[in-house]
């Protein structure tokens, strides 16, 4: 959808950046440039943001209209779309402050949540959902919630998706400083000789805490003609990353957070809390599995697989209908802090990682394509789907982002027509929202 133009000039599981990068904070008057070719790669980037502090959605949160011509992020103003065929920005009156959720996958309503004033972390105070249409610009609200949540919402667009913790505590409570940095994390923790732990240390130390503490939980659906509440599964372990199918209006996908080489993480339930179904069984000690994510049609859930952690990386996949198992191999350097799949299901993508995270790669630091590939002295016509299929990634790399502190995650998902990776990065000081060419420049 994106138009080309003329280029006007020339950047575990969970873990992120090292401590070297806590010495110097991006600044969020630092400029960026608008549109370059990477000398590095050679695609073009063009700069999605006008203010410093923006950000795209979660990777696996739908911020597409149905058509692909709009994309939402959020901004220090509020939230805002950018047209995908000229990049121009327009902001959303009323609408700084707001929490971006989600366009559903067959309309142009855009979801958004507002948090009312008062003591206490966000997630504990009460919210009000509105949907704003973007073409009447007529906004209503949908749904209040108590407490909690929402994450999703389902493809007819009839349920909404919520997580609620009672009584729980966030991992790292937010600072001023923390604030500053708009969306990039921050964890702090001593370790056993009472110094200060890397930040990828800190946030394993405050995982294991978390986990540890039994801590009510619930997921819940929100039906959006009724207003009626139900309790998909309630817990005490630690439930996160809930998200409906894209084309089933009844499955839910979550997970069990916590330490990946101790969960079994990825699970499915329908709606109604039946047919609770586990999707990955380790089979080995320290193998994690997580950051899942269904693929367009519905059809695959994909995930980040290491057996073991650190070890050998996979980009996973488990076909819903039949069970069938596929690992596609990447390298060290390519494994991602969050992969993504375009809408044909073909093309892969990985944001990469740095150092100090889980690969804890020597040079990981880059946006990259992947696209399967069948393994050498392959014997395919003896293979069974009730084994595991296994071939390999042949990865090309995007964008250099030797400069990207990866205390920020960059969440990059492709645009419905699959020509443009769109992500969030710090690489020129403050955070903006970017959009990378799939193919080469002046191919």
């Amino acid at each position: 959808m994106i138009a080309r133009r003329t280029v006007l000039g020339l950047a575990a599981a969970g873990l992120a950046a090292p401590a070297l990068a806590r010495e110097t904070s991006p600044s969020p008057l630092a400029p960026a440039p608008k549109d370059w070719i990477d000398p590095k790669t050679g695609h073009r980037i063009v700069r999605l943001s006008e203010e410093g502090g923006s950000k795209n959605l979660y990777f696996h949160q739908h911020g597409y209209t149905p058509r692909g011509d709009k994309l939402a992020i959020t901004t220090p103003s509020g939230i805002a779309l950018v047209d995908l065929g000229t990049f121009k920005l327009t902001p959303l009156p009323n609408t700084k402050g707001a929490d971006l959720l989600f366009f559903p996958r067959a309309s142009r309503r855009l979801y958004y949540s507002v948090t009312a004033p008062g003591e206490g972390q966000p997630a504990d105070r009460p919210k009000t959902i509105h949907a704003l249409d973007i073409d009447s610009g007529e906004a209503k609200v949908v749904a209040k919630l108590a407490q909690g949540g929402i994450t999703s919402i389902n493809a007819d667009e009839t349920l909404l998706l919520g997580v609620v913790t009672y009584g729980g505590k966030p991992l790292q409570p937010k600072t001023a400083d923390d604030l500053k940095r708009f969306g990039q994390a921050e964890y702090a923790a001593l370790g056993p000789d009472g110094k200060p732990l890397s930040f990828a240390k800190a946030k394993g130390v405050r995982m294991t805490e978390r986990f540890e503490t039994p801590t009510p939980m619930e997921i819940f659906t929100v039906d959006l003609k009724t207003g009626e509440r139900k309790v998909v599964h309630a817990s005490e372990k630690w439930l996160g990353h809930a998200q409906f199918s894209p084309t089933d209006p009844t499955l839910v996908m979550f997970c069990h957070e916590g330490p990946w080489h101790r969960v079994d993480r990825i699970w499915t339930i329908r709606a109604d809390g039946t047919a609770l179904a586990k999707i990955h069984t380790r089979t080995m000690n320290f193998e994690i599995a997580g950051h899942e994510f269904f693929s367009a049609d519905g059809k695959w859930i994909w995930y980040d697989l290491q057996t073991p952690r650190g070890q050998v990386f996979w980009i996973a996949g488990h076909e819903l209908a039949t069970g069938r198992k596929l690992y596609r191999r990447v390298e060290q350097n390519e494994w991602s802090v969050h992969y993504n799949v375009a809408p044909d299901g073909k093309l892969f993508a990985g944001d990469g990682g740095d150092a100090d995270m889980v690969a804890h790669a020597p040079d990981g630091k880059w946006i990259y394509a992947f696209r399967p590939e069948t393994i050498r002295d392959a014997a395919t016509q003896f293979y069974t789907d009730d084994l595991i299929t296994v071939d390999k990634m042949a990865s090309e790399r995007l964008v250099d982002m030797s400069a990207h502190d990866y205390r920020l995650e960059p969440n990059l998902t492709f645009t419905p027509d699959q020509k443009w990776i769109v992500f969030t990065s710090n690489m020129h000081g403050a955070n903006h929202v970017y959009a990378v060419e799939v193919a080469k420049a002046g191919a």
